[in-house]
């Protein structure tokens, strides 16, 4: 029986890279993305390798095929966000302490902060769109208002295309085949520089993060100056004591008009956001630092008391801190 060609990747005008050197390929992805090693799979046969690369200023999309089973291993951080479109395939991807597969016509975001290792089907094809990290951040603070003191990570796991992200998806792959066509506007700096802050700003919108929580929801508008600012100092002094009047000295607002806008804009009221921003960044670092002990967290988080610490993580996230841990 013949074997059915494998499709055209998209962005095949802008070949990157094609080779049957495994050595180069890792080279290659290395500068482009993060350092890594490349294992091939016990059945692997000949690598394959293509790679499809159109530079757009902060943002670059990417189609990546190896052709044969393959596992990235990347320890080293970087900077940048990988959102990876599954096409083709399934991946098996370990970040941290958590693992999860990808299909065709799903997305993930891998973060930069955390330790990745990616095992790829033989017939695995993906888009990845390569988001500059300052830039990421830049657009949150000036989209949504947020600045970011703690790591901007986004959630470990895999999100179907038909959900919220679709049309950041839709977009991506519009953009390919305009790309294609020849004589794309998308290369034009003017133009580049909107797109690529339309795209992070999807995707922060769209795919869950550490920041989520503090996004205006439906047609609420952005939260005035004096709710940011204290939501700020809040994020820059997790680990500080911190009261009410020194929220309202930061705010530069009366008691009752933060009480109000923090129930307004945020649902609660200024000391219950503490302590929520408090339980989640804690909840955070207990995933991304498995080494470190639960009690040295919750310190560095703000919680002097160890056993209200572990009541009130239990409320909100409905488990243990050490069963978040194992």
């Amino acid at each position: 029986m013949m074997q059915t060609a494998a499709p055209d990747l998209p962005l095949s005008r802008f070949t990157a890279l094609a080779t049957d050197n495994a050595l180069r390929a890792r080279e290659h992805l290395s500068r482009l993305f993060r350092p890594h090693r490349i294992v091939l799979g016990e059945r692997h046969g000949d690598i394959d390798f293509q790679h499809n690369r159109a530079d757009l200023g902060v943002m670059s999309i990417n189609s990546l095929r190896y052709g044969c089973e393959v596992t990235v291993q990347a320890p080293t951080p970087s900077d940048s966000y990988l959102v990876k479109i599954t096409l083709r395939g399934s991946s098996e991807v370990s970040q941290g302490r958590d693992t999860y597969r990808t299909e065709a016509s799903t997305v993930c975001v891998l973060n930069p902060t955390r330790n990745l290792v990616d095992h790829m089907s033989a017939d695995f094809d993906m888009l990845i769109v390569q988001l500059d990290g300052p830039a990421v951040r830049l657009a949150l603070a000036e989209n949504f208002g947020i600045t970011v003191y703690q790591p901007l990570e986004f959630m470990p796991t895999t999100h179907r295309l038909d959900g919220a992200i679709g049309g950041f998806t839709r977009l991506v792959r519009a953009i390919c085949d305009d790309l294609d066509a020849g004589s794309s506007s998308f290369t034009r700096a003017q133009i580049r520089t909107p797109l690529a802050r339309t795209l992070m700003s999807l995707v922060l919108t769209d795919l869950p993060h550490s920041y989520s929580a503090r996004l205006p929801t439906g047609d609420t508008p952005l939260a005035p100056r004096h709710i940011r600012a204290v939501e700020d100092y809040i994020d820059a002094h997790l680990a500080d004591p911190i009261g009410l009047d020194d929220l309202l000295a930061v705010s530069g607002s009366s008691a009752r008009t933060l009480q109000t806008s923090f129930l307004r804009y945020r649902g609660t009221t200024p000391m219950r956001f503490l302590r929520d921003r408090r339980l989640d960044h804690a909840r955070t670092e207990i995933l991304r630092r498995p080494g470190a002990r639960v009690t040295d967290i919750a310190i560095e988080c703000g919680f002097s008391h160890l056993g209200r610490f572990a009541r009130q993580y239990g409320v909100r996230f409905g488990e243990s801190p050490s069963h978040t841990r194992r």
